[in-house]
């Protein structure tokens, strides 16, 4: 079988900015839903900064179009594109650990782990305490 989406996108989002990164996967993403990608900041580093992350698959064209002007896609004309814009000058893409000041993205082969992504991004999950029923 073959697939257009012949790539894993793994995006650390600090928790400061995940209003604009979302406004930017919904820039740069499919559907009206992708200004939901981030949401909770489970994800740390190791100096306690809270991220948000997505890992996906993606088109080999992710990282051409995350370079170019943003303009507003059909399925959302009325996005945001200042946030859009703001995220987008954030962006390090394969450029080592996530950090509060950019957007850090591992971007590689779709067979790649998700998880190895998130260790070279220097995360680690949050542990969740349940509360009690």
């Amino acid at each position: 079988m073959t697939t257009l989406y012949n790539q894993r996108a793994t995006i650390a989002a600090p928790i400061a900015k995940i209003p604009d990164s979302n406004q930017l996967a919904l820039c740069l993403g499919e559907s009206a839903a992708d200004d939901q990608t981030f949401n909770s900041a489970s994800y740390q580093d190791a100096d306690g900064n809270l991220y948000s992350l997505c890992s996906t698959v993606a088109k080999p064209i992710f990282a051409t179009m995350a370079g170019q002007p943003l303009q507003a896609p059909d399925h959302a004309p009325g996005m945001d594109l200042e946030a859009a814009t703001r995220a987008q000058s954030l962006l390090k893409i394969n450029g080592g650990t996530a950090t509060p000041d950019v957007i850090a993205v591992i971007l590689g082969d779709r067979m790649e782990s998700a998880q190895d992504h998130i260790a070279a991004l220097g995360l680690t999950r949050i542990e969740q305490e349940l509360d009690a029923v």
